[in-house]
């Protein structure tokens, strides 16, 4: 009878967060889909002369051109448009030096990936793009281990896309990457993800906030990405059901127990 009880709890608790959770996402959208109506994202589209690319503007009296700032300066500046996006709309961005010390630049979209490199001055330039699996979707996320990105998105089905970015150090003029071609794999062990964590140190790709109707509820799920063209799944943790976010690292303290163990800090709705 406890343990029936204590199952019941634990239910109730992740039904509780699954509908906080899904009452979050909605408010968003609803929020976006107003901001889309009264053209927010059409500021920067290609028949607006605002879109063009704005270069170093310094921060004074708090802003930076038309943008907030503090004792930061503005650079550079690309619009979504400018960078291949037919929704112009962004979420997340990530980076990857080269071993000759160029920079670039993931760049999440609601309808893919751009890549960008900024030079040395710290000015951008458009590269390509890589569309998405499946179809558009608000939130995508990316990390990068040893020059591969790893892309995962909350649209249904899109799995998690594995891109070598070596393939941008010879790009001549910008190029859209077929999903079909050009990746080195496509993990497809889940659908969607609200996130992707990495851990460089163990060739790890941790994807969290996975649909919740998978056996990993959620939770924890865990990508071997040691070859990035056969990644495996170890398993995941779903016993607390949905992670929104994680932190990944060898222990190196002073309980010999865990000494070189790898210990995640997850980020949960409730716990």
């Amino acid at each position: 009878m406890k343990l029936s009880l204590v199952l019941l709890v634990g239910l109730a608790s992740s039904l509780h967060a699954q509908e906080k959770m899904d009452r979050l996402m909605a408010m968003k959208i609803k929020h976006w889909d107003s901001m889309r109506a009264a053209g927010a994202f059409n500021k920067y589209d290609n028949t607006n002369a605002r879109m063009q690319a704005v270069g170093p503007t310094p921060c004074v009296n708090g802003k930076a051109g038309e943008y907030s700032c503090d004792k930061v300066n503005l650079l550079s500046f690309l619009s979504h448009a400018e960078m291949g996006s037919s929704t112009k709309e962004g979420n997340d961005v990530w980076g990857w030096t080269s071993p000759d010390g160029r920079e670039f630049g993931a760049v999440g979209q609601t309808d893919g990936t751009a890549f960008v490199e900024i030079d040395k001055a710290g000015a951008l330039k458009y590269l390509g793009r890589l569309p998405t699996q499946t179809v558009s979707s608000p939130w995508r996320d990316m990390k990068v281990i040893n020059g591969y990105v790893y892309i995962g998105s909350e649209a249904a089905g899109h799995g998690l896309q594995i891109f070598d970015m070596r393939k941008l150090l010879t790009l001549t003029s910008p190029k859209t990457f077929s999903i079909a071609t050009d990746l080195t794999a496509l993990y497809s062990g889940f659908g969607s993800s609200h996130n992707i964590v990495a851990h460089e140190e163990k060739n790890m790709i941790y994807a969290v906030g996975t649909s919740r109707n998978l056996p990993c509820k959620g939770g924890l799920f865990m990508v071997d990405v040691s070859n990035p063209a056969k990644p495996t799944s170890p398993g995941c943790v779903s016993q607390d059901g949905y992670v929104h976010d994680a932190q990944c690292v060898v222990y190196n303290g002073p309980d010999a127990q865990y000494l070189g163990k790898e210990i995640c800090f997850n980020y949960n709705e409730d716990t």
